[in-house]
């Protein structure tokens, strides 16, 4: 996608190219291999988890695209009331590659502006945003970068939210899959894997329930059991459970936006 110069909203350029667009932590589920043994299977996830560095790139590319949003609009918003959900779907998009790169290893550390080691200068340039993510391989199942000017793909993307009581229901699924799994005797090898496989995923789509805002009373509902829930599995990893705060935080601003969304139940705001 190349950028076209433009000084507002109304001046961008369009690709009415069908664009799909999939969010880095809808992606994740997709990695998950098909294995007889669930166990071995969200062991084996592990393994299939995208480069740390491809993550932070497209996150950090979304964040660029989503500022220069806002800087064309402040050239000219009125142009706001028709294309505000171009920017809502930038910022969800980079707000799931930014936790999708911390539910896929919490111990990424990589100090920009410090002494580098030797051989790491590319990946910290990466790291820094100073070098453009690499182009996949565009075959329409995996995240890829998006530019305004995939505005009318961005736009179909973000009126298109998953279901999320189904999502919530996945997640219940797979905390009861490790509930079972701990029980096992004699234990597997491949629970420790397996454990943090499906925590991963779990947590991935409560954080997809957080981002998206409520569109009904079912959905602020979901929300709220989320909530709950997350705080109350005080064994799981604090990180993971501290980005589920996260992301309803960013569900919570971008609802707040109009009518569109809910953010009362029972008169009381949420």
């Amino acid at each position: 996608m190349t950028e076209h110069a433009a000084s507002s909203l109304r001046d961008l350029v369009f690709t009415t190219e069908t664009v799909p667009v999939i969010d880095e932590l809808a992606a994740l589920n997709a990695l998950l291999p098909e294995l007889p043994d669930a166990l071995e299977g969200h062991a084996a996830l592990l393994e299939r988890l995208p480069p740390l560095l491809d993550l932070r790139g497209r996150a950090l590319a979304h964040t660029q695209q989503y500022e220069r949003f806002l800087t064309l609009a402040e050239a000219d918003p009125s142009a706001l009331e028709y294309m505000v959900d171009i920017g809502n779907a930038l910022a969800l998009l980079a707000h799931a590659g930014g936790i999708a790169m911390l539910l896929a290893d919490n111990h990424a550390r990589l100090v920009i502006g410090a002494r580098i080691p030797h051989g790491m200068e590319e990946a910290a340039r990466r790291f820094s945003g100073s070098v453009p993510p690499r182009p996949g391989d565009s075959d329409g199942t995996a995240p890829e970068v998006h530019h305004l000017e995939d505005g009318l793909a961005l736009e179909a993307w973000f009126n298109d939210p998953p279901d999320l009581v189904t999502l919530l229901d996945e997640a219940r699924t797979l905390f009861a899959a490790i509930e079972t799994w701990s029980h096992a005797e004699p234990p597997s090898l491949s629970w420790y894997g397996a454990r943090r496989g499906a925590l991963i995923l779990a947590y991935a789509k409560l954080c997809q329930i957080g981002l998206w805002p409520a569109r009904s009373s079912d959905d602020l509902l979901v929300k709220l059991e989320v909530e709950g829930l997350a705080s109350g599995r005080r064994d799981d990893p604090d990180p993971m459970r501290a980005l589920v705060e996260i992301a309803l935080g960013v569900g919570r601003r971008i609802a707040r936006q109009g009518g569109r969304f809910v953010t009362v139940l029972g008169g009381v705001e949420l």
